[in-house]
């Protein structure tokens, strides 16, 4: 297929997704890559906040990037392809931070100073959830905010090392905000978790009765981390996030939720923002790792004694990996889009989040499609990049290189944002105690190198493991509860959360492929998703086999069906990897160009 215009055109929409927001794109692409070089004089901790300012200069006022929130999703996929790690700083200060206060206050105006410093960016913003002394600290939180009925604040305070909050609060020298996640202690009784806006820095260093530790270090993902402790931090009743709670002159508490658990998930529904925009982030730099990959790859020669000379691409195994990435990038790029689209539909319908369904972790609870779709496109990511790295051979691992930073990104959200495993173990619980629709279908028919054929597969198989887990429930022995039941089905239980969201990722790829209209695109987009198809079955074919999903004969025929549509794809790299990849000169790695040596020694030279 020669690249024509049109067809690059519809391809690079498909992938890009910023629609409306392309000028946006476009003006923080230019602005972070003419700024991607550290100064010299400036620590990380400086650099970030820094970063952070201009990005506020490029955006819109907060209320008017809040209207529309699918802006987010731009600003992370941009933060991320350029700098990793100034996307994990986005994430908080955005999405978490200010985030928290759009969503739960009732007028973020009415926090004053606070509120206005973190809106232009001149206070750095962070969320503090995440305890350090237990699992699951997010369903047992420690920290207590004490309402003081004599005064109308609330004091902070840390009860306990295990009870230490967590998160990129490092570094000397930068004003610093937080949305504070605190059990609220109010007439004597634990009225659940509410968030505050609590000052913790200053250009100075903490602030009084905040306690910072030293900086802690994360390499998968190098930001300046530390511990935070409260002891006796005196909050205003005004930067309390209440969302409709209050306390009475004679101290009578009234909240509109119906307990603590649907408490705890409201305050934590800021995460929906976050499950909504992290896949657009971990699929661009998916995309960026496997066009580079590819790139290099196709220039690289081999001295092996079979073909001395050959190009890395000409071999089958690197065409199966590095293809294979190419298509799960497309397909990460797919989801990306539909959890935008799950989190508009959310956000139309403006329903609390309910408690109930709290096993793990609170996050399914908050929204089961969106926390699913953030652990298998951060765990398909972690993938890509990791591919990538590893084909690319030493040139993978080198820093100029960007893979290393991409792979650890992804990677330390499989942890970050949610913890991904027990997302999906709560996903996996809830679908097997909800009502079935049907019968398991049978096996799917071939050909495999379709792009219809995996989605089937993916339905058959969520239905025949949600079916067995059903069946292992009910013949449990009676009167079995709790983690009694449960602990010998956590196996299970996470295959049926994993195979649902390979099932969400399947039938958004379908969905794409559907939207389409160039037909000679269509043909090639078609080979993309059955590639994804063929790759994952080829990569999950224990569980397929074993569940009955897929026959022998099915799994020992992808290897041939790989080979095919790797050949269908050759062709038109040229257009995929102008489509999928970052614009021109937006990374600015050595790893694509056409004399890789070269380049890197002249980036190695500045």
């Amino acid at each position: 297929m020669t690249t024509s215009v049109p067809a690059l055109a519809e391809l690079s929409a498909l992938v890009d997704n910023s629609g409306a927001h392309a000028a946006l794109r476009d003006r923080l692409l230019t602005a972070l890559a003419a700024d991607r070089t550290p100064r010299s004089d400036e620590d990380r901790a400086h650099r970030v906040h820094r970063l952070l300012r201009l990005l506020a200069g490029q955006l819109p006022p907060v209320e008017e990037l809040f209207a529309a929130p699918e802006q987010l999703a731009v600003v992370g996929a941009c933060a991320g392809l350029v700098d990793p790690p100034l996307h994990m700083a986005v994430i908080n200060h955005y999405l978490l931070c200010l985030g928290s206060v759009v969503a739960l206050a009732d007028d973020p105006a009415e926090i004053g100073a606070p509120w206005q410093a973190l809106a232009t960016g001149r206070t750095r913003g962070v969320f503090l959830v995440t305890e350090v002394g237990d699992a699951s600290s997010h369903l047992g939180t420690r920290t207590t905010a004490r309402f003081d009925p004599a005064t109308g604040e609330f004091v902070l305070g840390t009860p306990s090392a295990g009870a230490a909050k967590f998160s990129s609060v490092g570094g000397a020298g930068v004003p610093q905000a937080a949305v504070v996640c605190a059990r609220v202690e109010a007439g004597g009784a634990d009225r659940g978790v509410f968030s505050f806006v609590v000052e913790l820095t200053d250009e100075a260093g903490p602030l009084p009765g905040v306690t910072l530790s030293s900086t802690v270090e994360a390499p998968s993902l190098p930001l300046d981390y530390a511990l935070v402790r409260f002891d006796g931090v005196r909050v205003p009743y005004r930067q309390w996030l209440r969302d409709g709670a209050r306390i009475d002159a004679d101290g009578g508490f009234h909240d509109p939720l119906d307990g603590p658990d649907s408490r705890l998930a409201r305050t934590l529904s800021v995460g929906q923002g976050l499950w909504a925009t992290l896949p657009s982030a971990v699929a661009a730099m998916a995309r960026q790792s496997a066009v580079q990959a590819l790139r290099f790859s196709a220039h690289r020669r081999a001295h092996g004694r079979l073909a001395p000379g050959t190009r890395v691409l000409e071999l089958r195994n690197q065409q199966h990996a590095l293809l294979g990435a190419l298509a799960e990038s497309f397909a990460l790029t797919c989801a990306a889009r539909y959890a935008q689209e799950v989190w508009a539909r959310s956000r139309a319908a403006a329903s609390a989040p309910r408690g109930n369904g709290m096993t793990f972790s609170p996050w399914t609870a908050v929204d089961r499609p969106l926390a699913v779709l953030k652990a298998v496109t951060v765990r398909g990511a972690a993938r890509v990049t990791g591919e990538c790295r590893h084909r690319c051979g030493l040139a993978g691992f080198l820093a100029p290189n960007g893979l290393d930073g991409y792979h650890g990104f992804a990677d330390a959200f499989e942890t970050a944002g949610g913890d991904s495993q027990l997302i999906l173990l709560d996903a996996g619980r809830a679908l097997a105690q909800e009502d079935e629709a049907g019968r398991p279908a049978g096996p799917p028919e071939p050909p495999a190198d379709r792009c219809g054929w995996w989605p089937s597969v993916t339905r058959s198989h969520e239905a025949r493991l949600r079916s067995a887990l059903r069946h292992s429930v009910r013949r449990a022995p009676a009167g079995r509860s709790g983690l009694e039941l449960w602990n010998p089905l956590l196996a299970p239980a996470r295959e049926l959360g994993e195979a649902y969201g390979a099932r969400l990722v399947a039938d958004a790829v379908t969905d794409a492929v559907a939207a389409v209209r160039d037909p000679r695109l269509r043909d090639v987009v078609e080979a993309l998703a059955a590639l994804y198809g063929a790759v994952s079955a080829r990569r999950e074919a224990g569980g397929l086999l074993a569940a009955g999903t897929l026959e022998p004969a099915a799994v020992r025929a992808l290897p041939g069906v790989i080979d095919g549509l790797c050949d269908r794809l050759l062709p038109h790299l040229p257009l995929l990897a102008e489509a999928l990849g970052a614009p021109p000169g937006v990374v600015d790695v050595p790893l694509g160009a056409d004399d890789y040596a070269t380049a890197l020694l002249s980036r190695l030279a500045r």
